[in-house]
Order: C-alpha cells, then sequence, then structure tokens
C-alpha cells in the first residue's frame, strides 16, 4: 500500500507508523482479524487499531456478544402488534381506567341490591358501608371538579352580605345562641331528662359538677379577660347535643350500639393472627400479651391503610370543620383534635406538621389538651378486654373532642391571630408510603412500637405501685394505721371530686380511686380495676358509665413524658415551650374528661334503656 495509515496508540497524542512496524502481510491479518469480530462493509478501510479482544472465562467464551439481534419477519410482527397495543392503551388510559371502575362498580352495586332484597337485617352493615363510600366519593369528585367554584361562591356571598351581618353582629349572634339553648332545651324535654331529674334530684350533683369544672377552668385561667365564651358555648352544645342523642334517643343508641358490636367484631379478627403466630394453647394464659396487644398491631395497620386511602382525612375534615364552624377555634387546631378521636396523641400533630412551625401558643396548647383528653382507636381493644362497654368508650371518645378545645381555651385563651384562624381547610401532610402494602407494613410496625411501650409501662407501673403500696403499708404499721396504699389514700383525697360527678355516694370511694390511678398511674391499670369492681358487684351500673368516660383519655403523669418525646422533634425550638405546656394542658385535660364525666352522670338512666332487636324502651327494675 503506498498510503500512510497511523493508528492510535492507548496514549493520547501517540500514534505508530504502519508502514515502518507492520509488514504487508501483518496489516492484513489485521484487517481479517477485524472484520471477523466488527462486521461491516468489506469496501472500509482500516483507519484505527482494532480494540483488543476482552478477556473472558475458560468455557464462557460467547462470540455473539457485541452483535446486534437478529429479528426474523414474526418477531418484528410482534414488535409492531404490541407497540400499537401499548400506544393504543397510552392514548386511552384515561377512558380504559373509567370503563373498568364503571364496571367493577355496577357488578358492586348489583351484589349489594341483590344481598338487600334477599334480607335486608343481614346486609344492614354492607349497606351502611355502601352508603359511606358513595358519600366518600361524591365529596371527592365535588370538591375536585367544584372545589373552587364553591370556594369562590361562598366567599363572594360573604363580601356581599358581610357588612350587613356586621352591622347587626351582636344581635344575630344573641339570636343564634338562644335559638340552639331552645333546641337543647326542648331535646330534653321530648327524650325524659327533666322526668328523669324530678323523680331523681341527685342528678343535679352531676349539673352542679360541670358548672364547677367550668369555674375552675376560669379560676385557672391565664388571660381571664381573653376567654371567647363562643367556644365555651358551642363546646357545652356539641357535647350536650351528643350526650342526648346517643344516651337518649333510639337512632343515636342503635347507631353507636351497632358501631360497638362492629368494632369488637372487627377487632376479633386479630385472634386469628395471634393463634397462626403463637398457637391456640399460650393465649388462654397469657391473654394480655398474646390477645390484648396483637390488637393494637392490627388496629395500626388498618388506620395506616385508611389513611393511605385518605378515608381517614374525610372523616377527620368533616369533624374539624364542625367544630371550627360553630366553636370559632382555628382550622389547625380542630383539624388536630379531631385525628385525637382515632389517632394516638403523638401521631395526630404529625397531620399539622406543616404549621406547627407557626402555631400560636394557644394553638400547641388546645393541641396537647386534645391529645391528652382523647383516647386512640388503636388502644380501644385493651379496655374492651376489660369488659368495659365499647359503644361508651366512643362515645366518651366523641364527646370528649369538643370539650379539650373549650378547657383549652379557657386555661390558656388565644391572644393572637392564628395562621389558620379563618380557614377550616388545613393541607394535611400525605402518607409518606408510596402503595398500600408500605402502608400497612409501617402501620404494624407503629403498632408494634406502641405495643413495646404500653408492656414497658405496665410491668414499670405496677411493680413500682406494688412497691409504694408496700412502704405505706409499713409505714402505717408504725402508727397503727392499717392496710394504708396508694389506693385509699385517692380514695379520700380525691372523694369530693367523685361526688361532683354524680356517682352514687355508695361508691365515691371505688371511684375516687379509679381517678387516682388513672391520673398518677394511666388508665390502663384504671380500667383493668374498675373491670374487676365491676364484676365483683362493687359498683352501680349508673357509677360504672361515670367512671367510662371520667378515665377515657391519655390524660397521665406518664404521658406528659410521650407527649414531649412525639412533638418536641418535630418543633425542636419549641422544645422549652412546649415542656411548659404540657403540664398546664395535663390539668385541663383532666377537666375535660370529668366535664364529659358530668355530661353522661346527667343524661344516663339506667331504667330508659333501649332494646336493639325490641326497638323499645325496657324497665331494668
Amino acid at each position: 500500500m503506498n498510503s500512510m495509515r497511523s493508528v492510535p496508540n492507548e496514549r493520547v497524542g501517540e500514534s505508530l507508523d504502519l508502514t515502518t512496524e507492520f509488514s504487508p502481510l501483518r496489516e492484513d491479518e489485521l484487517k481479517q482479524n477485524y472484520l471477523d469480530h466488527r462486521p461491516c462493509a468489506v469496501d472500509v478501510e482500516l483507519t484505527e487499531m482494532p480494540p483488543e479482544p476482552r478477556l473472558s472465562e475458560p468455557g464462557n467464551d460467547d462470540v455473539t456478544d457485541g452483535l446486534p439481534l437478529q429479528q426474523n419477519v414474526f418477531n418484528r410482527a410482534i414488535g409492531r402488534v404490541d407497540s400499537a397495543i401499548t400506544g393504543c392503551f397510552k392514548s386511552n388510559s384515561s377512558l380504559i381506567k373509567r370503563g373498568v371502575y364503571l364496571v367493577l362498580l355496577c357488578l358492586y352495586l348489583a351484589f349489594v341490591i341483590w344481598a338487600v332484597v334477599i334480607d335486608f337485617d343481614r346486609a344492614l352493615a354492607l349497606f351502611i358501608i355502601t352508603i359511606l363510600a358513595v358519600c366518600f366519593i361524591t365529596y371527592r369528585l365535588v370538591k375536585y371538579k367544584f372545589g373552587e367554584v364553591i370556594g369562590s361562591t361562598v366567599g363572594t356571598f360573604g363580601r356581599k352580605f358581610g357588612s350587613f351581618f356586621s352591622k347587626r353582629k351582636l344581635v344575630i349572634r344573641c339570636v343564634v345562641y338562644l335559638l340552639f339553648s331552645a333546641i337543647i332545651l326542648l331535646m330534653c324535654g321530648l327524650t325524659g331528662v327533666f322526668h328523669s331529674i324530678v323523680n331523681e334530684p341527685e342528678r343535679l350533683r352531676s349539673l352542679f359538677g360541670l358548672l364547677c369544672m367550668l369555674i375552675i377552668s376560669f379560676v385557672s385561667s391565664k388571660y381571664p379577660s381573653m376567654i371567647n365564651w363562643r367556644t365555651v358555648f358551642w363546646g357545652l352544645w356539641l357535647q350536650l347535643f351528643l350526650g342526648i342523642l346517643i344516651l337518649r334517643t333510639q337512632p343515636g343508641f342503635d347507631a353507636f350500639n351497632w358501631l360497638g358490636h362492629e368494632v369488637e367484631t372487627f377487632l376479633n379478627y386479630t385472634n386469628v393472627g395471634a393463634e397462626f403466630v403463637f398457637g391456640p394453647t399460650p393465649l388462654a394464659a397469657h391473654q394480655f400479651l398474646l390477645v390484648v396487644l396483637p390488637v393494637i398491631i392490627f388496629t395500626s395497620a388498618v388506620f395506616a391503610l385508611l389513611y393511605y386511602w385518605k378515608v381517614m382525612q374525610v372523616l377527620i375534615e368533616a369533624l374539624a370543620r364542625i367544630m371550627h364552624f360553630t366553636m370559632g377555634t382555628s382550622g389547625a387546631e380542630s383539624f388536630a383534635t379531631a385525628s385525637n378521636i382515632f389517632v394516638g396523641m403523638t401521631v395526630a400533630p404529625l397531620a399539622i406538621k406543616p404549621y406547627l412551625n407557626e402555631m400560636t401558643k394557644s394553638e400547641m396548647h388546645a393541641v396537647i389538651v386534645g391529645g391528652f383528653a382523647t383516647i386512640a382507636g388503636s388502644v380501644l381493644a385493651i379496655f374492651i378486654s376489660f369488659n368495659i362497654s365499647a359503644p361508651h368508650l366512643l362515645a366518651a371518645s366523641f364527646m370528649s373532642a369538643p370539650a379539650a378545645l373549650v378547657t383549652a381555651k379557657m386555661f390558656l385563651p388565644e391572644t393572637k391571630t392564628p395562621q389558620t384562624a379563618k380557614s377550616a381547610s388545613v393541607q394535611a401532610s400525605k402518607a409518606p408510603e408510596s402503595n398500600a402494602l408500605e402502608a400497612m407494613y409501617v402501620g404494624a410496625t407503629d403498632g408494634l412500637k406502641i405495643c413495646g411501650y404500653i408492656l414497658a409501662n405496665i410491668l414499670a407501673i405496677i411493680s413500682v405501685l406494688a412497691f409504694v403500696n408496700a412502704a405505706l403499708e409499713w409505714l402505717g404499721s408504725l402508727v397503727n394505721i392499717e392496710a394504708l396504699s396508694f389506693q385509699l389514700i385517692c380514695r379520700y383525697l380525691l372523694y369530693p371530686l367523685a361526688w361532683l360527678l354524680g356517682v352514687e355516694a355508695k361508691d365515691c370511694m371505688v371511684m375516687a380511686e379509679l381517678i387516682g390511678i388513672k391520673a398518677f398511674l394511666n388508665e390502663i391499670v384504671a380500667y383493668q380495676a374498675m373491670g374487676e369492681y365491676v364484676a365483683n358487684g362493687q359498683l352501680t351500673r349508673r357509677s360504672e358509665v361515670i367512671a367510662t368516660y371520667a378515665l377515657c383519655g391519655f390524660a397521665n403523669l406518664g404521658s406528659i413524658g410521650v407527649m414531649m418525646g412525639g412533638l418536641i422533634p418535630l418543633v425542636p425550638h419549641r422544645k422549652s415551650e412546649i415542656s411548659k405546656l404540657c403540664v398546664r394542658a395535663f390539668l385541663a385535660a383532666m377537666i375535660a374528661l370529668f366535664m364529659t364525666a358530668c355530661v353522661a352522670g346527667l343524661l344516663y338512666d339506667e331504667t330508659q334503656l333501649f332494646d336493639p332487636v325490641n326497638k323499645v324502651p325496657m324497665n331494668n327494675e
């Protein structure tokens, strides 16, 4: 060859002269070797050195490595069909999804109608779930499609008639207060509350106790002149309305009785998993460890799944809007208080995490009080295992939510303008999980952590209580006082408080003991002791119901540390403020629970219970 050919070396900038360093025969061999490994046109001239062949293990030589995949006609036809189908699905994905959803919806509705026609009573639960699902889907669709239009329309209406209402604000407010007060009085008259008070004047002790709780809240207020009495009025109104609805009307009794029964049935499914893990034999020997605690894992996983599907957010938002509209509380604190009805006191603040930094001190106080004054749905199983009434536990948790806002806003009134003062809509934090399976996994692991916390606390508290009682008994023996114990001290110190709640005189000692155990130890030990007293016939039915409402909350000294541990990491720069607020919030939450117990003592009448089957009042005598 006459032309000069140079091949780049591995070192940049250097080249080799093939004419001087390779013979023509060597050059032809290189060209042939290159063509064998790199297929190309025969007439392409060699312009650079071929790459060194890759080393491979013996026996694993693949002569096709690096060669393009050759497709036959049949494979190419399949590829074209696949591309066409994929493109069709992508371009019509929305229409296809709607079609599939529509078919599934029609099949489900046909199944529901068939079940209802065959036996309505048997299909009642399915019918109610379907109604709730339809309401949920309708709400989401309306909010998605017409949310902005509705919001702008309401805003225009408010601006248009704002001046009219502002000029007559005092008159309109008085008319509204008188109207809704008349509604409560009418409900009391129609449901026999006045008749019960006339026949049993001792019920007035509960009414007097409710008044005393409000006076204590007012005296303990940091800024008494700043108390918003609208919040107080509507909080009491909601408590009384829920109490009359649940304890005095057939529909309310049926609803919560059915809900309590369904909750118990739902929680019993945990036994299947517990028997699979532990076997059926150990369950009876270790009821609390192997039956009660696994329920928390189960319910925690279910709640996490519902939160991922945004079902919980809709329910919580509905309750928060009611409290915001009536009581005038901010959207963030209303949402957090409503969340506490379903989730724990350390989980609820996560729902309003974007607002925690800018919350006023009064709002933060209300969030803490709401956590102390309610219980999480995941721990209901523990109380139910002690033979505590599930319907009353559910009612107590709902009734204590507005009471928590009342006492929170009386103990520490609002002195600034909250960020969400005018808006009930709160942008709650989205679930971080990417799918439903991950949500269940995270919920189950969170439930396991809660079980560990409960197990450790119960073990420590009962052990410390035994030591304290032994020490008190020894000290009492030195001065000839027999059986001196923590429970005995609580019986005498808290006797007036038990009397104010409306408990029968013979049960005041026991009730005072339960309050002391709940406040200084925790509610689990208190409910366990209450279950034993009920089983032994040491509490009447009326006192049992009042105790159920008074103990239904996380307010105890140990919960102060739990609340600080869950809330401070979210806003570490406010740790000093939170630590100071927790003690005041603990007292406010206890007052809120006692208010709920007073309402129950005023309204509950064991001679006017309803039979959920016969639908008529039945006499216990």
